[in-house]
């Protein structure tokens, strides 16, 4: 299927379409991200980058463009692209001052802990967005909605906390990248669908 076509059926409100845009471009965003982190840190700030989430960035980005895809009148890959691009440096810019700010009020309260950079509220993940029985009904169904092996891969990752390497060997994937790269693809229209069903909230 073509962009315009996909784009089409996502304004639509098509769920497949919707994972569909996800998947294809989830790759480049994500690298927009890590080039973004990396031109906007300083040398002596780097160490951030194995703090920071490219994963929560990534998700951040799809779920503001599917939930504004309406307002959109863009249908081709340049123009798709650029909007992207546009979200990403948003987030990333947010996320860097979330996690500068986070690391000022750990120093200026003296907390000797570790420090969790960039979660700072529940709605970080799609595992937190359940807080009721109505929610967890709700989790349930959407979780009920992808096909077997991603229920499997969600499921292994977020409450069993295997690291990619396990994931790899026990779902097939032929690498900890590939599965690692499956993972957050899944994740990110999980948390999509959520955010559609009503958990979440909105955007800040």
């Amino acid at each position: 299927m073509d962009l315009a076509a996909l784009l089409d059926r996502a304004r639509d409100g098509d769920a497949a379409a919707r994972g569909e845009l996800v998947d294809r471009f989830y790759d480049r965003v994500a690298a927009m991200v890590h080039r973004q982190l990396q031109i906007r840190l300083r040398p002596q700030q780097h160490a951030l980058l194995r703090q920071l989430s490219t994963g929560d960035v990534v998700q951040e980005v799809f779920v503001e463009v599917l939930r504004g895809l309406e307002r959109w009148d863009g249908d081709s890959a340049e123009a798709f692209t650029a909007l992207l691009a546009t979200l990403v440096e948003h987030r990333v810019v947010d996320q860097i001052r979330r996690s500068q700010a986070a690391r000022r009020d750990v120093r200026r309260q003296g907390d000797a802990g570790p420090v969790t950079v960039g979660a700072t509220d529940g709605e970080r993940g799609p595992g937190t967005l359940a807080s009721n029985r109505e929610e967890v009904e709700i989790y349930r169904e959407v979780i009920a909605s992808f096909p077997e092996r991603e229920r499997a891969l969600l499921a292994l990752r977020l409450e069993d906390h295997l690291e990619f390497q396990a994931l790899a060997e026990r779902l097939g994937y032929p690498s900890p990248d590939a599965a690692r790269k499956a993972f957050h693809s899944v994740e990110a229209r999980l948390l999509l669908r959520l955010r559609q069903r009503g958990l979440g909230g909105g955007g800040r």
